[in-house]
């Protein structure tokens, strides 16, 4: 072996086996700490460890080592002969000693402040790897002599030849470090990248992972992600606008349509009561009126669904005032159909629709628990109930509907003909509210119009529900069709109101109001024939 190259393996054994034992003396320290809180002050201090025991442990090995080589006359010889190799060992090992003291002390005031250090370690590495490339180049010029434009010159020429061939590649890292710095797209947020929609699953140095509604995983190149326009649903708030559109007749007043609109919306839960839904009608067309509804809601992804339901609220508000949603046709043709309809509207209802009212009557609680007498036999015919359906009404609610509120004005009662209803009862000092279920034949709200209290329990559709309101009209005429009728109905109507006195006087709505003087037979008896006109 030539004796020159003798020093050469000599320095290049012995660096290697001061940096293998800087990797076992340091390897205690090397801790995680990404996944603890960033105001943990410990989890800070070991990260200052991490980040700086390594290239201290060399330091001082080193130091130890060449103080140990000295003691050997033929090592400190060969140390005396070159003393700028052990000069630049050190001198790159306090670069990066340096380096990391000032990686640690900015990753630990991100956490003293808690606030996120957004570099991802990838290119945190990188850019290490630069700085400590550059120190070399100048440790190896400067310090040791040596000229590097040869090894410039081929660093250069690789560099091109290599970014030049991993272009694709390059492009997605760099999309994907500018990325995390900025965090325009995190996991967890749901974005919408060009036409492909979905929740961030995850995000690294190449690619972005998004999981659409259908479930499927759509794989996107950051570079890709970078130069697109993101939509996120998610930050800085998922608080965003919805926007329905229908159309009404012109029969039907604007402020009858916009009402409804509203209401519908009130009544989806996903729909936020603050900023308030707004409706206007934005368009006169040949064939109606068309009416915008706007509203918010904290789930823009769920945007389908949540637009859905607004709309089926919308169909069956509108079925129950009578708004008309009309469809393309000439003016001629438009105006002859709503002659029709405005006819039709106000004639009563057709022979077979009032047997099925009678129908339903007779098999609810109306007749079985109102119109009976003391005897229980049945105080009104077929013919009787059938001179009460014009003024009867056949209405349709969908689940989640409130019919009424406790606390609002009855003008009417209502029996569930199909169905099943859920009904909440709120006391003052109760925290508990009483709730209960009414099925088909069910009677309700009767004692809100009998007695012109305020309704004493909030009704809400527990599914697909029909029932027949009747109104105060219907309930006039019924009790003009027997003479009997208001004293044995105010009888009933006073036996069940003392029943239920002790709670109807801890509803929140009935707070100032003397329910005992108002439920007692006679004052019933007396509102019975004020209705009928009689004067006592």
């Amino acid at each position: 072996m030539n004796h020159a190259m003798l020093p050469v393996l000599l320095e290049g054994s012995l660096l290697l086996g001061i940096y293998l034992l800087a990797i076992l003396a340091t390897s205690p320290f090397r801790t995680r700490v990404e996944g603890e809180s960033r105001k943990d002050l410990s989890a800070g201090l070991r990260s200052f460890l991490r980040l700086t025991a390594r290239p201290l442990a060399v330091l001082i090995i080193s130091h130890v080592v060449i103080q140990l080589l000295r003691l050997n006359d033929g090592a400190a010889t060969w140390l005396e002969g070159h003393p700028k190799h052990a000069a630049a060992w050190l001198t790159f090992w306090l670069v990066v000693l340096a380096l990391g003291v000032i990686e640690a002390v900015i990753q630990l005031g991100f956490r003293l402040r808690d606030k996120p250090f957004r570099i991802p370690q990838l290119m945190r590495n990188i850019a290490r790897g630069l700085i400590l490339l550059l120190a070399a180049f100048a440790i190896l010029k400067y310090q040791l002599g040596i000229n590097i434009s040869p090894l410039l010159a081929s660093t250069a020429l690789v560099t091109a030849v290599v970014g030049f061939a991993l272009q694709g590649v390059l492009g997605n890292l760099l999309g994907g470090m500018s990325l995390h710095v900025v965090g325009s797209v995190m996991p967890g947020d749901w974005v919408a990248i060009g036409d492909t929609e979905g929740e961030v699953i995850e995000t690294n140095w190449r690619e972005t992972r998004l999981r659409t509604v259908a479930g499927h995983i759509m794989i996107i190149p950051n570079s890709t992600v970078a130069s697109s326009v993101v939509h996120n649903m998610t930050r800085p708030t998922p608080l965003r606008r919805h926007a329905v559109h229908v159309g009404a007749s012109y029969s039907d007043a604007p402020g009858e349509v916009l009402e409804a609109l509203l209401e519908s919306a009130h009544a989806v839960p996903e729909v936020l009561r603050e900023p308030e839904p707004s409706a206007y009608a934005v368009e006169y067309k040949d064939f109606g009126i068309n009416y915008r509804l706007r509203f918010w809601t904290n789930r823009f992804f769920d945007r389908t669904a949540v637009e859905g339901d607004v709309m089926r609220m919308i169909w069956y508000q509108f079925k129950r005032r009578g708004i008309e949603i009309p469809f393309p046709m000439s003016d001629k043709l438009l105006n002859d159909f709503m002659a029709v309809v405005f006819r039709q509207r106000r004639m009563p209802p057709e022979n077979l629709d009032i047997q099925h009212m009678v129908r339903d009557l007779q098999r609810s609680d109306f007749a079985g628990r109102l119109l009976v007498d003391e005897k229980g036999q049945t105080l009104l015919s077929e013919d009787d109930l059938g001179s009460l359906a014009p003024a009867i009404r056949r209405v349709r609610f969908t689940a989640g509907e409130t019919i009424f509120r406790q606390g609002e004005p009855g003008e009417s009662c209502y029996v569930l003909v199909r169905g099943r209803v859920r009904g909440r009862v709120e006391y003052n000092d109760l925290r508990q509210a009483h709730e209960f279920d009414l099925g088909p034949g069910s009677l309700f709200g009767e004692m809100s119009l009998v007695t012109d209290l305020p309704r004493t329990a909030t009704l809400v559709s527990s599914g697909e529900t029909e029932v027949l309101v009747i109104s105060r009209e219907a309930f006039t005429r019924l009790l003009a069709l027997r003479k009997e009728i208001p004293e044995i109905l105010a009888r009933i109507v006073a036996q069940r109101s003392g029943a239920n006195l002790e709670a109807l006087e801890r509803l929140k709505s009935m707070g100032s109001l003397n329910v005992a003087e108002t439920l007692k037979r006679e004052n019933i008896l007396s509102r019975f024939l004020r209705l009928l006109g009689v004067n006592r």
